[in-house]
């Protein structure tokens, strides 16, 4: 039988400058560690003569609006870590108050994670929630190397129209020092154009109408715009009347030296 935890598991995440500590407003976290065994063989033997394992790690987070601060993403143009990276404590709490603690997740310092999407969902009533997903390096058993993750180029989308949660211009806000925070993106991305010299603040629009018969038979005419995503994270929590739904891709690259 596998370990049963509970509500009472708690969760630590730090997130890039102004290195914030978060620990409130947090709905669920998963986490998991997934090895692949490579195994090494050769004529005349079905015993394994060499393994080679590594180790993937990742997680999933997600939170009520209005608790985290935003992350400006910045593709690498070099082969250095990627800055949209966050530290993760998980402590497990346990559903037997007899049974041995469980050893916390300790994924900060080298072992942090990379933010590889973030989407924002709100409805009309109640609060707006955003969730992550997360990579960690890679774990290789007898690697002496350098591993990196490099970011590439983010793009996403979001919903625009009188009914939808507070929009933000671009160029957005600095985010050091933390002070110059007020002009946060109310659905949770900063969107562009991918060509500088555009005048439009994105590069593409869709547009989708549903209704149905009856009573009260309502429906939506929604607006979607497409682009380049400067900035992931701050979206809104309870804006009553107001709904929202983005979406951010963030490609990272692993390259081993």
């Amino acid at each position: 039988m596998s370990v049963i935890i509970g509500a009472g598991t708690t969760v630590s995440v730090t997130f890039p400058a102004p290195n914030a500590v978060l620990t409130g407003g947090f709905v669920s976290v998963n986490f998991s560690s997934s090895p692949n065994v490579e195994r090494l063989f050769e004529l005349g033997s079905f015993n394994a003569f060499a393994i080679n394992t590594q180790v993937q790690q990742s997680a999933s987070l997600t939170n009520h609006g209005g608790v985290t601060l935003p992350i400006e993403l910045k593709p690498n143009e070099d082969c250095s870590d990627s800055s949209a990276k966050v530290e993760l404590l998980i402590t497990p709490k346990l559903c037997d108050p007899g049974g041995t603690p469980l050893t916390p997740i300790d994924l900060t310092g080298d072992d942090a994670l990379f933010i590889t999407s973030f989407s924002y969902s709100k409805e009309t009533e109640g609060f707006g929630q955003e969730s992550w997903s997360l990579q960690g390096p890679p774990i290789l058993e007898g690697f002496t190397g350098t591993v990196a993750f490099i970011q590439g180029f983010s793009e996403g989308d979001r919903l625009i129209g009188t009914d939808i949660v507070a929009d933000v211009s671009t160029p957005p806000f600095t985010l050091n020092p933390a002070i110059a925070l007020s002009n946060q993106p109310q659905d949770g991305i900063v969107i562009t154009s991918s060509d500088p010299l555009e005048i439009n603040e994105y590069d593409a629009e869709s547009r989708n109408i549903q209704v149905s018969a009856g009573a009260p038979g309502l429906g939506s005419d929604d607006v979607q715009r497409f682009g380049k995503i400067l900035f992931v994270g701050g979206g809104a929590g309870k804006q009553d009347g107001k709904r929202g739904q983005a979406t951010a891709n963030i490609p990272h690259q692993q390259v081993f030296f």
